[in-house]
């Protein structure tokens, strides 16, 4: 149980300028908003393009608001170093599902506890979208694409020739449909976000099988899966799975595991669809997968390397039947942050009263 106040420093500018959410939980806390000075802290270590702000706080001024912090919260990107400026620090909670962020910045290694918004970013709207690269693969969207794509916009002017060539093509050759019920899904990684793909997959009909590291034993009905698996039986998900989603978090042991020996196990004409880290995939031998038409697709909203700002590789744009988005897999989301400050100020009141706290980061096991 806290007696004393609490200063809580909020640099997390995508929230919101309402810090409401934090001062209401209790009258021992003393927030303060930290958000211009954390896109200063992003410009003069790197972690973003671009000039200082001319309104941002100077650099004795962001050094006495880290100070006091015995509370961080902490948006995306991260700023590297920290650790040395904030010697009241005790518990820094980050508003990204995935703590992989924190792993460049020295947060991950401080005497600190490290709290992430696991289950509470955008879960339903990230479940959506992979279900939407189901639908997009099963019912011949990709096929569609390819046979009209390249006319359309030119068939649309009324020249005969060119509507007569845009004619060839909108025809049923080519198409490879297949019905999403009765198809079976394989989640890698039930976790909240795993665990709301299988939700919907499940109610349109789908058989669902899973991974997740805690299951050392195959299990039937559980975690909203007909079947789970231990995350060592990644082959055997793979045989199985028309659809494969990954849900996991990045972790020295997922880190390119999917690989030529996970694409060599897959179901022919299967689709990958990937909405937690780029990193997880190797992309090599993804492509040669789809070149081999072992894979038939993917979707992909992450990359390897796009968490750190680099841009992706050419092959990921230019290959046939791969679909690339930046990372927007939870926007539209209709609860917006909302489900993110809950989660924090429930965590707040847990801190002041002595309690555990949700979501707590166990870096041995990387989330």
């Amino acid at each position: 149980m806290v007696s004393g106040r609490v200063k809580v420093v909020v640099m997390a500018p995508h929230l919101g300028s309402d810090l409401g959410f934090v001062a209401d939980v209790d009258r021992r806390v003393d927030v303060v908003d930290g958000n211009r000075a954390f896109r200063a802290e992003l410009v003069e270590q790197g972690r973003v393009p671009g000039s200082m702000p001319p309104d941002s706080p100077s650099r004795p001024e962001r050094d006495r608001l880290l100070a006091e912090a015995e509370v961080l919260l902490l948006g995306f990107p991260v700023p590297p170093r920290l650790t040395d400026r904030v010697p009241s620090l005790h518990w820094a909670h980050h508003t990204q599902a995935g703590v992989s962020n924190l792993l460049r910045s020295d947060l991950w290694t401080a005497p600190v506890l490290l709290t992430s918004s696991r289950g509470a970013v955008g879960v339903t709207a990230i479940a959506e979208y992979a279900l939407g690269g189901v639908f997009h693969f099963a019912r011949g969207l990709d096929s569609a694409t390819g046979a009209t794509g390249a006319t359309g916009a030119t068939g649309a002017t009324g020249a005969t020739g060119a509507s007569s060539a845009t004619a060839d093509r909108l025809n049923r050759d080519g198409y490879r449909m297949t019905s999403v019920a009765g198809a079976t899904l394989g989640v890698v990684g039930l976790g909240g976000i795993g665990q709301e793909v299988a939700r919907l997959a499940r109610a349109i009909g789908m058989r669902v099988i899973g991974t997740r590291r805690s299951v050392v034993t195959p299990q039937v009905n559980a975690y909203g899966a007909d079947l789970v698996l231990p995350a060592s039986q990644l082959a055997g998900l793979a045989a199985e799975s028309d659809f494969v989603v990954v849900c996991s978090q990045l972790t020295p042991e997922t880190r390119g595991m999917f690989d030529d020996r996970f694409f060599a196990a897959l179901k022919p004409g299967s689709v990958l669809i990937n909405v937690a880290r780029g990193e997880e995939v190797d992309e090599g031998a993804m492509l040669d997968a789809i070149r081999s038409g072992r894979l038939r697709g993917a979707l992909l909203d992450v990359y390897d390397g796009e968490s750190s700002g680099q841009a992706p590789r050419s092959e990921l744009l230019e290959t046939p039947n791969v679909i690339l988005t930046p990372h927007i897999s939870t926007l539209g989301d209709r609860d917006g942050v909302e489900p993110v400050k809950r989660l924090f100020a429930d965590n707040l009141r847990r801190y002041l009263d002595g309690q555990p706290l949700h979501n707590l980061v166990d870096r041995a096991r990387g989330y």
